[in-house]
């Protein structure tokens, strides 16, 4: 996101709040001081709210050297993972509780605000059809200020983190302009992903390379399911199975907790979502965050190996 398109929201939101502000006068509120006899009791004072965050320079930076504090200490693990088995996933969550747990009522918000749709898949090519019970969107300019911080999680890490993959795997090429993303809110009723392999998708002309996944599931207990199984290197699962996958420490299977992180090369390992289930209400839906980094392609046709692929378009750094 370019920072004039920012600047152009919190412009817009500050207009939003002038025009409150005259409204409120014509009934009593921002006018002339009123007697002692007549002024309201004192009121603590607000706690900062979302759009305060995205307004605040400040906040932003301690927020953005949190993210990038806390990547140092995962990095290269991960990096020697995808080395020596293509694949990593965090023992640990990667980010405090305090910001896990707003990032988890930013998801929220965009949910109440009607920012998600149907997600769905396209089989061949040309069939889409919905995926039952699982709906989507992106994080973009156009939502910043509903959910600033998963935007500054999102700049600051995958810029970083592109940056030293491409030191660690020079043959990768990863773009330093364009990612893919998108937010993943699985409601229940036995939500699950088929296997996949993550290529084969509408970021053309770039593809896939590397898949990071952010799990943002502060009551995650082992009731409501949604793990995801790492399978192995293959097109299908018998694939993957007779592919000697021990050898990469697979399969394994991996609660979705708050904060975990895992990675994986998108076009080698193949994986699916167990069924989950909510057992009370939108705290218990599975919320899942994956960002594609991205190397350039070609613009020939293609498709994942299972004949299914999702559209999911390229995002400017």
């Amino acid at each position: 996101m370019q920072k004039s398109a920012v600047l152009a929201c919190l412009a817009a939101s500050r207009k939003r709040h002038r025009q409150a502000r005259v409204a409120q006068r014509g009934r009593g509120f921002g006018g002339d001081a009123i007697s002692s006899s007549r002024r309201s009791p004192q009121i603590s004072p607000a706690k900062p709210t979302t759009e305060d965050f995205a307004r605040s320079e400040s906040e932003v930076a301690k927020f953005k050297q949190e993210v990038m504090g806390s990547m140092d200490e995962w990095c290269d693990d991960l990096i020697e993972g995808l080395r020596d088995r293509g694949w990593w996933a965090s023992s640990e969550p990667v980010l405090p509780l305090g910001m896990r747990s707003s990032m988890r009522q930013e998801v929220e918000t965009l949910w109440k605000e009607g920012q998600f749709i149907q997600s769905q898949s396209v089989l061949g090519g040309t069939v889409y059809y919905d995926k039952k019970h699982v709906f989507a969107t992106e994080v973009t300019s156009e939502r910043y200020l509903l959910c600033p911080r998963m935007w500054h999680y999102t700049v600051a890490v995958t810029q970083e983190l592109v940056r030293r993959v491409n030191l660690a795997f020079p043959s990768m090429g990863l773009s330093d302009k364009f990612i893919g993303n998108k937010l993943n809110m699985s409601v229940g009723k036995g939500a699950a992903f088929d296997p996949h392999l993550d290529v084969g998708v509408a970021e053309k002309p770039f593809d896939r390379k590397l898949s990071l996944l952010m799990y943002l599931n502060d009551s995650w207990r082992p009731a409501l399911g949604g793990e995801i199984v790492l399978l192995g290197e293959g097109q299908t699962e018998a694939e993957a199975a007779r592919a000697n996958p021990e050898n990469l420490g697979l399969p394994v299977t991996l609660p979705p907790t708050s904060g975990r992180l895992v990675a994986f090369w998108s076009d080698r390992i193949l994986h699916k979502v167990q069924a989950s289930e909510v057992l009370n209400g939108i705290k218990d839906y599975r919320c899942s965050y994956v960002i594609w980094l991205l190397g350039q392609g070609d613009n020939s046709p293609s498709q994942s190996s299972d004949g299914q692929a999702e559209s999911a378009p390229s995002w400017a750094l």
